[in-house]
């Protein structure tokens, strides 16, 4: 330290100047010490010995003015319920993915994550992961988020995180350097295979020129990504780039990449709520040339399989779930309620072009729906189960 520092101790609304120190030890022993008397606030600002006595002394009045029973505000360690709470959320964690991913996706990262030949790689390669966190962090590559231009991003990854039943990740931003450098997708999701150190980096200013829909599909498949514990596949990537090492482990992981992306793409498109933005936001990742991304199949793959997941039952609950939860914010009841059109015709008053008599909700209305509707009521007769669609995309993929 150079210079002198000023200490100051902190009793409630009361502060208390401790003099002058030039010495390291004398500011850090003041700080416990005021700590240790449950100082509200004990800070060095600009800096003798004599500072120190004069510390001590205001801390004894302080003390002589407290009450005389301190009781203790610290508890033990209930290392069971956290036990239980982190099995829970792993639990929850399997069903929520278990509902919208690619079952040979899901059966290839349990091997990777619980298989004896493949622990060492992915060990080694999570250990260079939290290096090179730290070094992209110190070397101004990504920041912390600080503008007030991103409250609607974050809000918006909470909802999303929310939604699927997922963690939410740590943001980090580009910094202008790594934009130029043209590596970074417009959002990487980042970690180990255990979920424990996820990160999202963001680039903000390609990721706010995008459409609503589309932004939502690119957070939720980012999202998807971390759930479904793709994370440690970009991180092997911006490894293996920019170390030139460990490219052992990633043409370990590439059979899993061929298929981790279609996981992906299913909670991107829960996300968005919509095919075509979907497809729109699929062409512009397919059309990326960043370095830093895994080798994912091409557009028209995906394309089919997105196209095969619109018909699945999960995206019709999804639509009926959203749609029910647009009506109680708008303070109305579903489509075919006569209460609700007289309460709120600003809400349920039809259009020109609608039917003129929309009849009650019944089993045949419902299933007449799924053609007629944009946004259907219920889960139609004719949606198919998950596992159809997963058949469909491992013929195609050849994976028989």
């Amino acid at each position: 330290m150079t210079g002198g520092s000023a200490l100051r101790l902190g009793f409630g609304g009361d502060t208390f100047e401790a003099g002058h120190t030039d010495n390291r030890r004398d500011l850090q022993v003041a700080c416990e010490f005021g700590r240790g008397l449950g100082a509200a606030a004990c800070r060095a600002e600009m800096p003798s010995s004599a500072g120190m006595r004069h510390l001590r002394w205001c801390c004894r009045r302080q003390i002589e003015q407290l009450p005389a029973t301190i009781a203790a505000v610290n508890a033990p360690l209930d290392l069971e319920q956290f036990v239980q709470r982190r099995q829970l959320t792993a639990y929850e964690q399997d069903m929520a993915r278990g509902c919208y991913a690619y079952g040979v996706d899901l059966r290839r990262g349990s091997w990777f994550r619980n298989s004896a030949v493949a622990q060492t790689g992915m060990r080694s390669l999570e250990l260079r992961w939290l290096r090179l966190a730290d070094d992209l962090m110190a070397s101004g590559e990504l920041l912390y988020p600080a503008e007030h231009r991103l409250v609607d991003v974050l809000r918006e990854i909470v909802e999303l995180a929310r939604m699927l039943h997922a963690d939410v990740p740590a943001l980090r931003l580009l910094s202008p350097k790594a934009r130029q450098s043209g590596n970074w997708p417009v959002v990487t999701p980042l970690g180990n295979s255990h979920g424990s150190c996820n990160w999202l980096a963001v680039d903000p200013d390609a990721l706010t020129g995008f459409s609503r829909n589309e932004r939502r599909f690119l957070l939720g498949s980012a999202l998807g990504h971390l759930q479904c514990g793709h994370g440690i596949l970009f991180t092997s990537r911006l490894v293996t780039k920019r170390e030139r090492s460990l490219g052992l482990i990633a043409r370990m992981l590439r059979p899993w990449s061929k298929v981790a992306v279609f996981s992906a793409d299913r909670a991107g498109m829960l996300a968005a709520g919509d095919l075509e933005a979907s497809l729109m936001a699929v062409a512009a990742q397919a059309a990326s040339e960043a370095s830093y991304a895994p080798q994912f199949p091409g557009y028209s793959e995906r394309r089919l399989a997105l196209e095969d997941f619109e018909h699945t039952r999960v995206v019709a609950r999804m639509r009926t779930q959203q749609t029910l939860v647009v009506a109680r914010k708008r303070g109305a009841q579903p489509e075919g309620s006569e209460a609700a059109e007289a309460g709120t015709p600003e809400v349920a008053e039809p259009e020109a072009t609608e039917p003129a008599a929309d009849p009650p909700e019944t089993p045949a209305a419902a299933e007449q729906s799924e053609a007629s509707d944009e946004q259907p009521r219920g889960v139609p007769r004719t949606a198919w189960p998950l596992a159809r669609c997963d058949q469909r995309l491992t013929r195609r993929l050849g994976l028989l």
